[in-house]
């Protein structure tokens, strides 16, 4: 079995605008690579991850996802399940049999959680599931790659729960709370002070403060 994992993103400028009362635009880009960054060092961490696909219309993601040593997949505008599934069929034509996909806003995920949600799969028609504090998707591992129609959007658990099962697949439940927290809200930042002991994100947030109490822009 050949696992490959894909982190969508999108456009920096579009990026985490919910955060807009408490960063500038150009520290909320910064704090997305550097959330980019930790999901890529969990995965690259996890001995079972083969290799890794960051999907984005931003040439800026690219070229940063590529230093992190990940792959660069354009996106020019396809809606996010088309661009995914375009990504899955470039990893299966390398080789991939299995696909982890992942948000690139989980700063708090380990190597560990990569690991579980893939040892938990222990048939070889699989689809595991974690949820999304607000009932999203937040790691969806397939067996084999292309074993269902891909719902991201919105309240997608329940959609991909119902898909799995709609390919004849049983779906498995992943929780845990450094893969479930994504950062949406500026009370999610909070959490990562409190959690994210080790990320970059973190390291962002303490030097972004620094500056805010010396009077200086980052």
């Amino acid at each position: 079995m050949t696992t490959w994992a894909i982190i969508p993103l999108k456009r920096l400028s579009l990026a985490k605008s919910s955060l807009s009362k408490a960063l500038t635009p150009s520290q909320r880009q910064e704090l997305v690579l550097n959330m980019l960054a930790d999901v890529l060092n969990a995965v690259h961490r996890a001995r079972s991850v083969e290799a890794s696909i960051v999907v984005s219309p931003d040439e800026e993601v690219l070229k940063f996802a590529r230093t992190c040593g990940a792959i660069g997949f354009a996106d020019y505008g396809a809606r996010l399940n088309d661009s995914l599934e375009l990504a899955i069929k470039h990893a299966m034509a390398k080789g991939a049999t299995s696909m982890l996909i992942l948000p690139s806003d989980i700063p708090l995920l380990t190597s560990a959680d990569v690991e579980n949600i893939i040892s938990i799969a222990s048939s070889p028609r699989a689809a595991v599931i974690a949820p999304s504090k607000d009932n999203g998707t937040n790691a969806l591992f397939l067996r084999p790659a292309d074993a269902m129609n891909l719902r991201f959007g919105g309240e997608s658990f329940p959609a991909h729960l119902a898909e799995a099962r709609a390919a004849g697949i049983r779906p498995q439940v992943y929780r845990s709370t450094t893969v479930g927290t994504d950062i949406d809200e500026i009370e999610d930042l909070l959490n990562i002070d409190v959690n994210g002991l080790g990320t970059q994100t973190r390291e962002f947030l303490i030097s972004f403060r620094s500056h805010a109490k010396s009077g200086t822009n980052l």
